[in-house]
């Protein structure tokens, strides 16, 4: 059988690109870079070359006449921002190509062709392959036409895939994505060379509202949170009248297309950070956020693991969250000083939290792991395998675990404590107490917000009475603790247990199961057994 003469549609997608340029696609939805006259001259690590906006743009622009477009991006491209249509995927062929984004552009370098807080227009994008550099030490922070200025603002789409992308420097967020559905990333790397004042440079930052979210083998660094999952952040926000929605002022400053609402069935596995500032962050103020898994989180972080919060006011309303396989280590000196370091921060209001096997390895510091803040209001939160190792010698007194909420139902079992070098018993592994230091002084450094609210400006007429409230934990189950160098299990300083259940403990002599002061309340006991 004689081989056709043109060549196919799959032929093009896998030959080699020394065929592609022997051949000239036949095919108009499908078109090389170069083949277009693009000059290929940039760099996507220091920039510089022909701007090429206009010849890309001019690609990108046929796609609804076509109905499908497909960009191979065979070099290094020079542009001010690019708008991608529906039905739009941009291949290139490794990561020494893909687009710079000029000095003083103020743009996202890609964003959606019709971005918008509600409706979904802009559908089955693809991004594979490359380098998207946002050039964040050229860039303005924000603008009022374009909002933050990202590498990637993705406002009202619907069946998106980024695949083998690598995105550097970005001004703030690599990604800023709201209003969405059926989104996919894997294999993304994240960089930072710059780091500018007042940066916000946060990975992949989602914003609601969106359904089926699946974010595979993130790698890299950020300097704000690498994985953020702030559903109604800000954007959002309650008016005189205690109504939330929409905030005028807001939109304004950072995006009228970017959406707020709620978000479901998200999927995280597989973080790697590199000395990011934070991790992961949940922000739920109003909005609802359910069925979450975070998976395989590993790397260093300068001073947030994982932090939940309504950030203000009454809120927080997520369902099920489960966190499992988290082995964040703390490293290098502070990013931020406006809270106190830790592993995870709870606040808000949630239903159904589960943690499972996670690791504080040699800790540099005495940053809690589990701080449930005396805002927090929680159904059921599990801590289902914990594994401390600190070899340090000198350790502070702080609890591994800080309970200064409200908690209906808090289980903690599978508990190792090795601390082989300590000088002396320290610290406990659960602690309720009265010490609102860290609370007072995030209202003293915000005083202009711990206010009431009024109409375009934030406040939190509540935060007040957080000083003076009591700890309160319904039901307290603590089984299987294996500890070394623990002062107490249960360091029980503050507030009330209603019912309180230690079992199988297998502690030294030098540590106590429970220790108990005159204010704090037990309404009733059991187990509590030592080996």
């Amino acid at each position: 059988m004689k081989r056709p003469l043109t060549l196919t549609l799959a032929t093009l997608l896998l030959s080699p690109l020394a065929t592609l340029h022997a051949a000239p696609s036949q095919d108009s939805h499908i078109i090389i870079a170069s083949e277009a006259g693009a000059r290929l001259d940039s760099d996507v690590t220091k920039g510089g070359g022909t701007d090429d906006t206009a010849l890309i743009q001019g690609i990108l622009d046929r796609a609804p006449k076509l109905g499908t477009l497909k960009l191979i991006v065979d070099g290094p491209i020079l542009v001010t921002g690019l708008k991608v249509h529906s039905n739009t995927t941009i291949e290139c062929l490794n990561r020494a190509c893909g687009f710079y984004l000029a000095d003083n552009s103020n743009r996202p370098l890609i964003a959606n062709a019709r971005p918008q807080p509600e409706g979904r227009a802009d559908r089955n994008l693809s991004f594979l392959g490359g380098t998207y550099n946002g050039n964040a030490e050229h860039q303005e922070h924000t603008t009022k036409e374009h909002g933050w200025t990202t590498a990637f603002a993705l406002h009202g789409v619907e069946q998106v895939l980024f695949r083998d992308v690598s995105i550097t420097n970005s001004r703030t967020f690599a990604v800023y994505l709201t209003n969405w559905r059926r989104v996919v990333f894997e294999n993304i790397y994240i960089n930072l060379d710059h780091i500018p004042k007042q940066s916000n440079q946060d990975g992949i930052h989602v914003q609601g509202p969106g359904e089926f979210l699946s974010i595979r083998n993130v790698q890299g660094r950020a300097w704000d949170d690498m994985i953020a999952l702030n559903i109604d952040d800000l954007l959002g926000d309650w008016d005189s009248e205690g109504k939330f929605g929409r905030d005028p002022a807001s939109m304004k400053r950072f995006g009228s297309a970017a959406g707020i609402g709620p978000v479901s069935d998200v999927d995280i596995d597989g973080v790697q950070a590199d000395d990011c500032a934070q991790v992961i962050r949940i922000l739920s103020r109003a909005s609802r956020l359910d069925r979450v898994s975070i998976r395989n989180v590993k790397g260093t972080y300068r001073d947030f693991g994982v932090w939940i919060t309504p950030y203000l006011r009454e809120g927080g309303n997520i369902g099920r969250l489960e966190f499992e396989n988290i082995d964040l280590r703390p490293a290098g000196p502070r990013a931020y000083d406006y809270v106190p370091p830790f592993l995870f921060w709870f606040a808000g209001k949630m239903e159904q939290v589960t943690l499972k096997n996670i690791s504080s390895h040699a800790p540099m510091d005495d940053r809690p792991l589990v701080w449930i803040q005396p805002d927090a209001k929680i159904d059921r939160l599990r801590i289902d395998g914990l594994n401390v190792y600190d070899p340090r010698k000198e350790i502070g007194h702080t609890p591994l675990i800080r309970a200064d909420g409200r908690i209906a139902l808090l289980q903690v079992r599978d508990v190792v404590v090795q601390r082989p070098q300590a000088t002396a018993p320290a610290g406990s592994l659960i602690g309720t107490s009265m010490d609102r230091s860290a609370l007072k002084a995030f209202m003293d450094a915000r005083a202009g917000i711990v206010t009431p609210p009024g109409k375009g400006r934030r406040g939190w007429p509540e935060g007040v009475g957080y000083l003076t409230s009591k700890p309160q934990i319904q039901r307290l189950k603590i089984t299987d603790v294996v500890a070394e160098g623990l002062e107490h299990v249960l360091d029980h300083q503050a507030g009330s247990i209603e019912a309180l259940d230690l079992r199988d403990l297998s502690i030294p002599a030098s540590t106590k199961a429970l220790h108990q002061s005159g204010e704090a309340k037990i309404t009733k006991t059991q187990g509590a057994s030592a080996k």
